[in-house]
């Protein structure tokens, strides 16, 4: 009861004073007020601490929790791409899971083990599979596998550069050989084989590799290897100039069969008999539109007998429903894709040709256009070297041959120099550094 009646004595005197000071009643209230917003902040910042959202809001924040981890789990699903070639070095049998699943594809092939084979990439056409089951009728082996590997442009890809040597029935000496394989992951880890499904930025990215040193040198080493062992053994080269042919008519007779039965599409059916034939006596002559890969066959997986550089030309004899070209290289059939093709001109121009051969003395060789002169062969460059406008060191550089490369020879002149096709043009190159 004490300290109530101080406190009513207080109150009275403040009241007191409030009454007869102006300047302290100005004080006091001032106080007073300063003390009340004080306890009104605190409340407020309490009150937002403690405040529960409303159901909507509560239903906001869980939709967007959602999402987020929506797309953490399709982070996790669908690996990255990146097409930014990386300058890295070839690295040799680096990768277990790679070197099996190449020496299953090519222990397949042995074997014309076609459901293996299927089983193994992402699309094989019935034609393809026909084809290594015929095949592998020729093949003992392969030897000496060797996966070279650089980083694909998907999360765990990889380029596999696999180097090969066939032991082909009755032929003693190994055949060497170089295939390229875009081995991709699949969603449960394992790998497959990626061919039907490259896109084209798959195709620049991997076409990108043939340019670094390392990759162009070891296609190089496989060409002279190949070369090598041809020269070395002339039962190896017999066979190797008549495998496609065989190959084509074995696999076709057996696409045939396939074919409806009786009376069914009889019609169609003799008409894609027919189909070969007809393009047997269509030439044309053709220029690639980049430097590509000549095969022993219409796969990508067959043999690389060569390379044709950009705006050489070359005669093409068919051009195949499958996306190939059946051409002539090096005095022998081979295959190009077509895309890499474009037509320069018919090699039947009968009318062009009997105009310039009743007139000659009316054109010159210098008139005369370079896609009108015969080839008299094909010459391979033995050192990278000069191409020239002319036969002298000192005229117009047309470009540069590299080490390996094919062109067709216009004339082999006594001044020791020799006058080729090169890129559409008429270009020289000296004599002693091709053959």
């Amino acid at each position: 009861m004490g300290f109530m009646s101080k406190i009513a004595e207080l109150f009275s005197v403040i009241g007191k004073r409030l009454k007869k000071e102006k300047k302290f009643a100005t004080i006091f209230y001032s106080a007073i007020a300063a003390v009340v917003v004080l306890l009104v902040v605190v409340f407020a910042v309490s009150c937002g601490k403690d405040e529960k959202p409303t159901d909507g809001e509560e239903g906001a924040q869980q939709e967007i929790v959602t999402d987020q981890e929506t797309e953490a789990a399709e982070g996790e699903s669908e690996p990255t791409v990146d097409y930014t070639v990386p300058d890295v070095a070839l690295e040799e049998n680096a990768h277990a899971d790679v070197n099996d699943i190449v020496n299953r594809y090519f222990n397949a092939m042995t074997n014309g083990d076609s459901t293996t084979y299927a089983s193994l990439k992402d699309g094989a056409e019935q034609e393809e599979l026909i084809k290594i089951e015929k095949e592998s009728a020729y093949i003992d082996e392969f030897d000496n596998i060797k996966v070279y590997t650089k980083p694909g442009p998907l999360a765990g890809s990889q380029v596999a550069f696999v180097y090969y040597e066939i032991k082909f029935t009755g032929i003693n000496t190994l055949a060497p050989g170089l295939t390229t394989l875009y081995v991709c992951p699949r969603e449960d880890g394992s790998l497959y084989i990626c061919d039907a499904n490259m896109t084209e930025q798959d195709t620049e990215y991997i076409k990108a590799f043939m340019a670094q040193t390392d990759v162009a040198d070891l296609f190089a080493m496989v060409e002279t290897k190949y070369a090598e062992a041809l020269d070395a053994d002339t039962a190896l080269k017999d066979f190797m100039s008549t495998l496609s042919a065989k190959l084509d008519a074995e696999v076709s007779a057996a696409m045939a069969q396939t074919q409806p039965e009786e009376g069914q599409e009889q019609e169609p059916a003799e008409s894609q008999e027919q189909e070969p034939e007809q393009p047997q006596n269509v030439e044309e002559l053709v220029k690639a539109t980049d430097t590509v890969n000549v095969r022993a066959s219409d796969s990508e997986n067959a043999d690389r007998i060569g390379r044709v550089a950009q705006g050489e030309t070359i005669t093409r004899y068919e051009k195949k429903e499958n996306g190939w070209s059946r051409v002539s290289y090096d005095g022998n059939e081979g295959y190009i894709k077509s895309e890499y093709l474009e037509v320069v001109e018919t090699a039947d121009n009968s009318t062009q040709e009997e105009t310039t051969q009743e007139a000659p003395e009316e054109e010159t060789e210098e008139d005369a256009p370079t896609t009108d002169l015969t080839a008299k062969g094909k010459v391979t460059i033995k050192e990278t070297v000069n191409v020239r406008k002319s036969a002298s060191t000192s005229a117009d550089k047309l470009g540069v041959a590299y080490k390996g490369e094919h062109y067709d020879l216009i004339m082999e002149q006594a001044d020791g120099w020799c006058k080729i096709k090169f890129n559409g043009e008429t270009g020289y190159v000296k004599t002693e550094f091709v053959e």
